[in-house]
């Protein structure tokens, strides 16, 4: 089974998608990101949003107790970007989150 060094160069869903590894592979990765409990209230924070920014962001989920840090806050923002959930969007040298049509899943979570 390939692991995740497999697939470090891929930037989109089609990528992953030309194998049934890379399917698989997206799949597992996608799920794991929609079923956390502390993504899941990012997606739902992001999708009411639309698009937030990572300072306003990473207050919320301080305030709610929902993270200890903002180590934590990149870890787990890491993941959903690579998921394909959220789209990490820079303007003006300001950092933005913005949801996909993946994360949109929490709608019907």
């Amino acid at each position: 089974m390939p692991d995740e060094s497999d697939f470090k160069d891929y930037k989109s869903m089609e990528e992953y998608g030309k194998t049934v590894e890379g399917s698989k592979y997206l799949h597992s990765l996608y799920l794991k990101a929609v079923n956390h409990p502390i993504r899941r209230e990012i997606l739902i924070l992001v999708n009411k949003a639309k698009k937030i920014s990572k300072e306003d962001l990473l207050k919320t989920l301080l305030n709610n107790d929902l993270i200890s840090d903002e180590s934590s806050f990149n870890y787990n923002m890491d993941y959903l970007v690579k998921a394909f959930c959220v789209k990490k969007v820079e303007e003006n040298n300001i950092i933005y989150f913005e949801i996909t049509q993946s994360g949109q899943v929490v709608d019907y979570l």
